[in-house]
């Protein structure tokens, strides 16, 4: 039977990769996009759905979707990639910063936990959590906010519940091979559960998009 999967993030080239990847190994995609998201034409099976990522109910919706459709969720992939930050920070207004929290914290934070509390209601699931960001530059301190607030949730959930039936795994890139790191990122999903669970990160290195274990 093929594995029921929900891919979900900002849309964006490297979400649309991760859903290419997701159909051509054979599984039943469902897309939660918050935004327009271009496809290829080998990924049109899979069924979307839009995410407001500022709606709890809108991230429980999704994963009941997802239940509905395929009668179970085997797995999910969320990409997390920071918005660049045009204003500078002193110039920020609070609605901004608002808007920003809701959807790049808090938004995430609805759908992990809707995802995490389905995988522990049927005792089983995968989620991988795939970081993709810029390297060497300097980022504004929203963005920082955004990337360092997922990167310690990522960790924390993976520490969390290391010992329980659901896998967790963690993927992260400086690079901009979408095509490449989004193959990675279901070589991660697809990779046997390790021995021994630990909190770390699986890195993409572009040249070999070889396995990097590392903090």
């Amino acid at each position: 039977m093929n594995q029921a999967c929900l891919v979900t993030g900002k849309s964006s080239q490297l979400l649309a990769e991760v859903v290419h990847e997701t159909v051509a190994r054979g599984r039943q995609s469902l897309i939660a996009r918050s935004g327009a998201l271009e496809l290829s034409a080998a990924a049109e099976t899979a069924v979307t759905v839009t995410w407001n990522r500022r709606s709890a109910l809108s991230a429980r919706s999704v994963v009941l979707h997802a239940q509905n459709l395929y009668g179970r969720l085997d797995e999910a992939v969320i990409v997390f990639s920071p918005v660049r930050e045009s204003v500078p920070f002193h110039e920020s207004s609070i609605v901004s910063i608002e808007n920003r929290t809701d959807a790049e914290v808090k938004g995430y934070l609805f759908m992990i936990r809707e995802i995490v509390s389905y995988f522990q209601k049927q005792r089983s699931g995968r989620l991988v959590l795939a970081v993709q960001e810029a390297a060497s530059e300097v980022r504004s301190p929203l963005e920082a906010m955004s990337l360092g607030s997922f990167i310690s949730a990522a960790e924390a959930l993976q520490q969390f519940y290391r010992n329980e039936a659901l896998e967790i795994r963690l993927c992260h890139s400086h690079s901009d091979d979408d095509q490449g790191y989004a193959s990675f990122i279901l070589d991660a999903l697809d990779a046997p559960a390790p021995r021994r669970p630990r909190t770390e990160w699986l890195r993409y290195a572009a040249r070999g998009g070889m396995f990097s274990r590392g903090r």
